[in-house]
């Protein structure tokens, strides 16, 4: 009986109909997952030079972008930062949130800068700070309505040089090879 010539993929076709399925579902995915990663949150940054407001609403988006990609989707809706010059309490803050609701029920969460703090013009890398702070805070926040203040309060100056040299570690070996604090036998 003569050989039968067959098409090497002839079995395969229901095989390479799921491929082509799985890759579809796959890239559909992708897609979706691209687009909500693509839309951006509002940042408003209100001062006069647009120069300086452009360049830290894009530092600022570059941050939100890295941090939501740590924290996933655990933020609240209606999510949006607000930068100014100062944030006035009972004294100044380098940043806080507030976690509310509208009057039609929808609830939001408003992230507030401070681009200065009792007379220091803070850094973008300072404000990128605060800003890490306040979204790890909302991503974890379990209560309704809270105000959470992020405070920035200078380093005391150490007093001498000496007061910041550590003293030797008690375990190093000493100068004739020895352990501090044991006794030869």
């Amino acid at each position: 009986m003569p050989k039968r010539h067959t098409h090497p993929f002839a079995g395969s076709s229901r095989w390479l109909l799921n491929l082509r399925s799985t890759i579809v579902a796959a890239m559909a995915q992708a897609w979706q997952t691209l687009q909500r990663w693509r839309q951006t949150l509002p940042v408003e940054v209100l001062i006069a030079d647009r120069t300086r407001r452009r360049a830290l609403e894009r530092e600022l988006r570059w941050g939100l972008g890295r941090l939501r990609r740590s924290l996933g989707e655990s933020l609240p809706p209606g999510l949006s930062v607000l930068v100014q010059q100062v944030i006035h309490t009972d004294r100044q803050l380098a940043g806080c949130y507030v976690l509310g609701q509208r009057a039609d029920g929808s609830r939001f969460a408003l992230i507030r800068l401070a681009l200065q703090v009792d007379g220091h013009r803070l850094s973008t890398d300072e404000l990128l700070a605060v800003l890490a702070e306040q979204f790890v805070g909302l991503a974890t926040q379990q209560s309704s309505s809270v105000l959470v203040p992020i405070d920035l309060a200078p380093a005391p100056a150490p007093a001498s040089r000496a007061a910041t040299i550590l003293p030797p570690d008690p375990l190093a070996p000493g100068a004739n090879g020895t352990i501090r604090g044991t006794h030869a036998a």
